[in-house]
């Protein structure tokens, strides 16, 4: 049977996200987000690139799928290309025949061939196992929750990864077709929120200068910081650290070297902000 599926590169095409979208509500169904628009938006609009990823075919029909989406980054002060993952999935019938690591190994191999160095990804409590099959565990995100916004240390410690936002790439990432993001304050002061779906409280997307976001911010009491940034200052701030057994899906960060020498960025200077990820 393994021999039956077909493997190709990401088809960026109306069709292509509408098979793509169809796979992932049905392995996901409460996911309604992952419209075939949204995956127009998410894979094939990204100024930096569209993402890398590929799809496993049984017969016409398509049963695997994953996917990365790619950026700019600084890996102890040089800079590269890395990607992220965002997307996996394997048709239910389908379960049990390794797709999952032939897809990711077809996808590993693309990249790299394109000459990026490096794939992280987030998982929870389920999927974090499967993942550290391919990937190596960094740290887990932190998780923490208050009033107000946190402060920097300027200058912080010089990061061993961040990803580099260029101002077209933040109106690209604000702009998500699926998501109702709001802003507070302005210039290097301001800051973006999403709603969590939980009453009165928002998760912070990103501060700083920059694009704006749609409109202005909702009044919740309480915000959720999730990340990883060695430069923000905690003490004194009205946030707290959320302990782990009360999370409902604690994330882990993980990491692939794509270039075969076995870097790992040091996971006590990662700078990766709600913005780098797709949790809201």
């Amino acid at each position: 049977m393994a021999d039956d599926y077909r493997f190709e590169p990401l088809e960026h095409s109306r069709l292509g996200y509408e098979r793509i979208s169809d796979l992932l509500r049905t392995v996901f169904p409460k996911a309604r987000h992952l419209t075939a628009r949204y995956l127009d938006w998410h894979y094939g609009g990204n100024p930096d690139g569209r993402a890398i990823g590929c799809n496993a075919f049984a017969g016409g029909t398509l049963v695997g799928h994953m996917a990365a989406i790619v950026f700019p980054c600084r890996l102890e002060g040089e800079e590269r290309r890395g990607m992220y993952m965002v997307n996996g999935a394997v048709h239910p019938e389908h379960r049990g025949r390794r797709l999952q690591s032939r897809i990711s190994a077809a996808m590993f191999e693309q990249a790299a061939g394109l000459g990026y160095v490096a794939c992280l990804g987030t998982g929870n409590k389920w999927s974090t196992g499967p993942l550290l099959t391919r990937f190596e565990m960094l740290r887990p995100l932190d998780a923490r929750i208050g009033l107000g916004m946190p402060r920097r240390r300027d200058p912080g410690p010089e990061p061993s990864f961040e990803r580099i936002w260029s101002e077209e790439a933040l109106r690209w990432r604000l702009a998500n077709p699926e998501a109702r993001y709001r802003t507070v304050g302005s210039g290097d002061g301001g800051a973006v929120l999403a709603p969590t779906g939980l009453p009165g409280l928002d998760s912070i997307l990103y501060q700083g200068g920059g694009p704006a976001g749609p409109g202005p911010a909702r009044r919740a009491p309480l915000r959720v910081w999730l990340g990883l940034d060695p430069a923000v200052d905690w003490s004194g701030s009205a946030f707290l650290s959320v302990p782990r057994r009360l999370r409902p899906s604690p994330l882990n960060l993980v990491y692939r070297d794509l270039t075969g020498g076995g870097f790992l960025p040091d996971p006590d200077r990662i700078v990766f902000r709600g913005l780098d990820f797709d949790a809201f």
